[in-house]
């Protein structure tokens, strides 16, 4: 993945964020390996708002030459997160909270897709994200979603089985 400079409109992102945003892409490239098998390429980074160029591989099909819409559900809970660091101040872990997806229409496996999303703000340690899913090559909309993220969680505790 490649940083794009933020556009002149948009704030810089915090030097810290920014790092995480590095460890976050190699985690995705290295680490990860659901979103490193996606070609993930951001087309924008700004603070609160991203935007992701993807494929929809075929091992995720439901069986009927389509995507698995839980596959999708998968795809835009992890980049509403990627999504709530970059509006965020300081570093400080997440997690989700609710998640609503809702499906316009089936995706062909192998279609590029562009996921954009955008914090809407964060308010007594709750993010709220929005964003939609659609075709790359037709801008037409696979699925719309919104997402609440506690911020400042931790992590699990030794010897939990979560």
């Amino acid at each position: 993945m490649t940083e794009s400079p933020p556009a002149d409109n948009s704030p810089e992102i915090n030097p810290a964020i920014r790092a995480m945003m590095r460890a976050a892409r190699d985690m995705l490239r290295h680490e990860h390996s659901l979103l490193g098998s996606l070609g993930l390429k951001p087309l924008l980074l700004g603070a609160g708002k991203t935007s992701f160029s993807l494929a929809l591989p075929e091992r995720f099909g439901d069986g009927s030459g389509n995507v698995d819409s839980g596959f999708l559900t998968v795809v835009l809970d992890s980049l509403f997160g990627l999504t709530v660091f970059t509006a965020m101040k300081e570093f400080k872990p997440i997690a989700t909270i609710n998640l609503r997806a809702d499906y316009l229409r089936e995706a062909a496996c192998g279609t590029l897709a562009v996921c954009d999303c955008i914090c809407e703000g964060i308010r007594n340690e709750i993010a709220y994200v929005s964003g939609r899913l659609t075709v790359e090559s037709d801008k037409s909309l696979i699925a719309i979603g919104s997402g609440a993220f506690m911020v400042g969680t931790r992590g699990p505790s030794k010897g939990s089985r979560l």
